[in-house]
């Protein structure tokens, strides 16, 4: 009898203790869960003032983005500001948003190393909002899993919690100032285009639009070849910048002229010496650019448009 009552005794604390270490053991779980901030992000995009970002790429030279009235402005390496497309900020500052932990990595200064998270090595990101920085991420180390899946590691600066966090951030962030510039040559709806005028070295022509066909000197072009030749035309970009000074500007060497139903022609220019090959748009009159691969591409020759010359037999 006192063998069986013992056995109970027994079994009844091991299931107290059991139950105790389970509730223990939840609180536990629980308090961590609570201390996982999955909202690491905590920005009013419409109050942003400043974005900074330190480079890894630059070894965190800083690219300062400043919003002045209702327009953003990068401060470029020669000390000047330059225009940025809203398009451009506003990209930026959706990526931001985006950045959602998936997972808490690590919480230790331990791992700052492993996980590439040091102020010295990293990418920085930080953001203003008036006086107030909203935000100053370290952008870290980046993986790639299957199936292709990738992520970054990332941590809030003057914190130890280190994250997991969806994408390939460096690909955003890791950038100078060039890339926050306007890299408008030409930009616009080819459908409005009337006459455009190549005044080359060699050659002056006139493509002309009568309505019905494109004439170039009043013969008629190939249309299939006008058609795709002035769909590039109409879009033209470039990231080459060339910081030069107006007074040391070389003379014009080549000009385009497109006039439109607009009013207003665009006009761009070749600038040309023995050492400079400039490439400047009334599109894009702050910014010029270097003129290798891109002047061939805006100052064409007649066979771009006409008929291929048939071989004689």
């Amino acid at each position: 009898m006192f063998n069986k009552n013992s056995n109970k005794t027994l079994w009844i604390i091991f299931a107290v203790l059991l139950l105790a270490a389970v509730l223990i053991f939840s609180s536990e779980s629980t308090k961590r869960e609570r201390t996982f901030d999955t909202n690491i992000i905590k920005i009013d995009t419409s109050a942003v003032t400043e974005i900074l970002l330190y480079p890894k790429s630059q070894k965190g030279k800083e690219v300062k983005i400043t919003k002045v009235d209702n327009d953003w402005n990068v401060l470029a390496e020669n000390g000047k500001k330059y225009k940025t497309p809203k398009a451009k900020v506003k990209n930026l500052l959706v990526q931001i948003l985006r950045i959602k932990p998936k997972r808490l990595a690590a919480r230790s200064k331990d791992k700052f190393a492993k996980y590439e998270v040091l102020d010295s090595v990293a990418t920085r990101v930080v953001v203003k909002e008036g006086d107030k920085e909203s935000l100053n991420l370290i952008i870290g180390k980046f993986a790639f899993q299957q199936p292709r899946s990738m992520s970054t590691f990332v941590r809030l600066a003057g914190s130890s919690d280190i994250y997991e966090v969806d994408g390939f951030l460096d690909m955003i962030f890791n950038k100078t100032a060039n890339n926050f510039r306007d890299e408008t040559v030409i930009k616009s709806d080819k459908n409005k285009w009337n006459r455009l005028t190549f005044e080359l070295p060699d050659e002056t022509y006139e493509l002309e639009n009568n309505g019905k066909a494109w004439l170039l000197n009043g013969i008629p072009t190939d249309s299939a070849k006008t058609a795709r030749t002035l769909n590039t035309l109409a879009r033209i970009t470039n990231s080459n910048f060339t910081d030069i000074e107006n007074n040391k500007l070389p003379k014009v060497e080549s000009k385009l002229t497109i006039e439109n139903d607009l009013g207003k022609p665009i006009i761009v220019t070749a600038l040309k010496d023995s050492s400079n090959y400039i490439i400047h748009s009334s599109q894009n009159v702050e910014n010029y650019f270097n003129g290798k691969n891109l002047g061939d591409k805006i100052f064409l020759t007649k066979d771009k448009f006409l008929p291929d010359k048939k071989e004689k037999k």
